[in-house]
């Protein structure tokens, strides 16, 4: 299975146009600190809720730090039925750096 990855820009796109669900997969005091505005944290406790509560075919962002662990995380959600996931290529720091203003903590 080939995993989805996109943009921080597309990312960003589809937040503007469409109902998304935004997952951050970074340690708690991470996403304490910031995360991208109305991302869940998810994580071992998480995931089970998720997974029986989400939309599968919602367009579904996966951050992490850089997005490298993202795309794992993003495997993992196709393989449990999830069509539009998506890793986000530069994770959080890139998008804290393009997109100050869609950050809330």
């Amino acid at each position: 299975m080939k995993i989805s990855r996109i943009s921080c820009e597309k990312a960003y796109e589809l937040t503007q146009s469409v109902s998304c669900q935004i997952v951050d997969i970074r340690d708690p005091q991470s996403y304490q600190a910031g995360h991208p505005v109305g991302a869940i944290a998810l994580d071992n406790n998480s995931l089970p809720t998720f997974l029986e509560t989400a939309d599968k075919q919602a367009e579904t962002l996966v951050f992490c730090y850089h997005g490298n662990s993202s795309q794992q995380a993003t495997l993992f959600l196709q393989e449990q039925g999830f069509t539009n996931a998506h890793s986000i290529d530069g994770g959080f720091e890139m998008w804290r750096q393009l997109y100050p203003d869609a950050i809330e903590s």
